[in-house]
């Protein structure tokens, strides 16, 4: 079972190194509470990101209404497209009424995200962090990432792995 482990941190490792690219500063991680592996009660981070249709999506809109769940990937994250078929099937289960889930990806172009979400068949909104700055302000260093926001806007979740029960965060 260590060796799991061990393998899981080289290529949280490798994958962050991936995020920083030769021209690229690693997006810092956040102290304190929501640290990755974390449960916390830090306030989240509002955003505004645009949707691959172009719409703007603020977190802020389903703040006070219902959860969300951001989940940081990327296109070439080889756990982020293993994940994805549990990610649907969430969003279409009965969780998936009482909690918003927004994919974030990680400064990627739209046409590699519109074609990997056609390929993949991804059925829930995906939004683009051109920038790496909401990254950046949740402290991602490697994706996945899975963020859970409470309806009240604190972070109960932080970690690398989808959370084996979401409903208890709920």
């Amino acid at each position: 079972m260590h060796a799991r482990y061990a393998i899981a941190a080289l290529l949280f490792l490798l994958c962050g190194i991936a995020l920083a690219g030769p021209d690229r500063e690693p997006p810092a991680a956040a102290p304190g509470p929501g640290a990755p592996g974390t449960t916390a009660s830090a306030r989240a981070a509002d955003f505004t990101l645009p949707a691959l249709d172009g719409q703007p999506v603020a977190l802020n809109q389903f703040l006070g209404k219902k959860p969300v769940l951001l989940f940081f990937w990327a296109t070439w994250c080889p756990e982020c497209k293993e994940a994805i078929p549990s990610i649907n099937t969430l969003h279409a289960g009965p969780l998936g009424g009482k909690v918003q889930i927004l994919g974030v990806d990680y400064r990627e172009s739209r046409e590699k995200v519109s074609a990997a979400v056609k390929a993949r068949d991804i059925r829930y909104p995906v939004l683009l962090d051109g920038s790496g700055k909401v990254a950046l302000a949740y402290g991602v260093i490697g994706v996945p990432t899975y963020v859970l926001i409470s309806r009240e806007g604190k972070i109960v979740y932080k970690e690398h792995v989808l959370p084996g029960d979401l409903s208890r965060f709920l």
